[in-house]
């Protein structure tokens, strides 16, 4: 006779099993020293080409932008600091804060453009950036270069790009206000006694690691943005994805960059501001052609050794 449906045994019940999830695997990234000896060797590879590329932008800028006198004398002003600096490094401590006169002077010469010097400034080096950018991606590829394909083909996505570098822009305002913040609380005697320094410094440091933490993804927008078809919004969704879960070793990577820029351009213009000032603004506007297309080369480098 069949069994009865009270008698039959329950089937076991499957278990529940938790849906394993995969995590992306990152290739490590590679070391400062690499990064900047492969930006370097592509530079070298082609020399001339981005030779002609930076040319070009020095040329236009000058003429445009700058104009042909120098905003800062570095004759006049090394003779005024000399009657301020007194000992054995006193040459150096001229050198050093005329220096920082060329740094803090950068873009702000506006004599032949009726004020808006920094803003041409700006669209130029935006324009070089870009002819940059097309011509190492192309170069990385083995693709033959031309310097005016690099500006008629590179710079097509012009306003894209604009747009990214607004946003670094707005979030490098937390930065500017720390810093804006502690330099007014120390004039104005706001901060006095020990604890109120440390307190302004705290908040200063919040405001800027916030950011360098934003900062950290909008900068490989602008690679990501000069690909076909690419918006603003695509790039900066597909930064953030590509700076995930290793953003602070990314960010110690870039902090590098402007550190050794700022030390390389030291050493080299020192010794012209302390024995050959007649020329030493003109050296620095070249060195500061060349830095660019350095400095283009190894975030681009960077980008690409993210994708891997």
């Amino acid at each position: 006779m069949p069994k009865s449906a009270a008698t039959k045994k329950a089937a076991p019940k499957p278990k529940k099993t938790r849906p394993v999830i995969k995590t992306k695997s990152y290739a490590k990234l590679p070391s400062v020293w690499r990064l900047s000896v492969d930006s370097l060797k592509i530079l070298w590879r082609r020399r001339w080409l981005f030779a002609g590329i930076v040319l070009v932008y020095g040329i236009v800028n000058l003429v445009i932008a700058q104009g042909f006198s120098s905003g800062l004398n570095v004759s006049s002003t090394k003779t005024q600091l000399t009657s301020l600096f007194q000992g054995h490094f006193s040459k150096l401590d001229s050198g050093l804060t005329i220096y920082a006169l060329m740094l803090a002077s950068v873009g702000g010469n506006s004599s032949s453009s009726g004020g808006g010097g920094f803003g041409y400034s700006l669209l130029f080096a935006a324009i070089a950036s870009l002819a940059l950018i097309w011509s190492i991606r192309n170069v990385s590829n083995n693709v033959p270069v031309k310097v005016r394909y690099a500006y008629y083909k590179g710079i097509y996505p012009l306003i894209p790009f604009l747009a990214i570098l607004l946003l670094i822009g707005i979030e490098l305002l937390p930065l500017v206000a720390g810093i804006s913040l502690y330099v007014f609380a120390l004039n104005y005697t706001i901060a006095v006694t020990a604890l109120e320094k440390l307190l302004f410094i705290v908040i200063m440091v919040g405001l800027s690691a916030l950011s360098l933490y934003l900062i950290s993804s909008s900068i490989f927008a602008l690679f990501i943005v000069t690909l076909p078809e690419m918006t603003p919004v695509k790039a900066l969704r597909s930064a953030r994805d590509l700076v995930r879960k290793r953003r602070w070793p990314i960010l110690l990577r870039l902090l590098y960059l402007p550190v050794a820029l700022l030390i390389v351009s030291a050493l080299i213009i020192l010794p012209f501001i302390i024995f050959a000032s007649v020329i030493a603004q003109w050296v620095f506007l070249l060195l500061s052609l060349i830095l660019l297309a350095v400095a283009v080369s190894y975030l681009y480098n960077l980008y690409r050794e993210m994708l891997a």
